[in-house]
């Protein structure tokens, strides 16, 4: 078998641009759900991608993608979080946010948060088992740059 003998077999990467740290303004294009990969211990996940708008760390039409491995105790306060930046609706409360409102967000076929736009604030912390992880804060494009750089 030559160099390029599996390509056949080849799947295309569809993210790995992961967003670095500053204060952005993204627009959403696809929220999914994945399997990490096996050799990560297959992980489900959940994954935002999104196209710069603004931002101090990533080119103006850059996309970048977020991603919330759900073996981790804080994903789902993270994934909450994201989805009250990223409906449509205003007025949405932490409570409503259940398991059928992240099966909404996921539903590829539908798409209902494409072109939502969400700010960005994003900080490199040290893990317990330290090491580097940035950690996103998403709030409303409503609340502005000066909340966003806040948050």
């Amino acid at each position: 078998m030559g160099v390029f003998g599996g390509i056949k077999g080849a799947k295309y990467s569809e993210g790995g641009n992961y967003v670095k740290p500053g204060v952005h303004r993204f627009k959403v294009m696809l929220c999914k759900h994945i399997k990490t990969a096996p050799h990560t211990g297959s992980k489900d996940a959940f994954v935002v991608e999104m196209e710069t708008l603004e931002s101090t760390a990533h080119e103006k039409g850059e996309l970048v993608t977020w991603m919330a491995t759900l073996d981790k105790t804080p994903s789902l306060g993270n994934i909450k979080m994201f989805l009250m930046a990223a409906l449509p609706a205003e007025d949405v409360t932490e409570d409503q946010i259940d398991e059928s409102v992240v099966e909404y967000a996921i539903n590829e076929a539908e798409n209902p948060l494409k072109d939502q736009i969400v700010r960005c604030s994003a900080t490199n912390i040290k893990t317990k088992a330290n090491r580097d992880f940035t950690k996103c804060k998403f709030i409303r494009d409503s609340a502005g740059a000066e909340a966003a750089a806040a948050a």
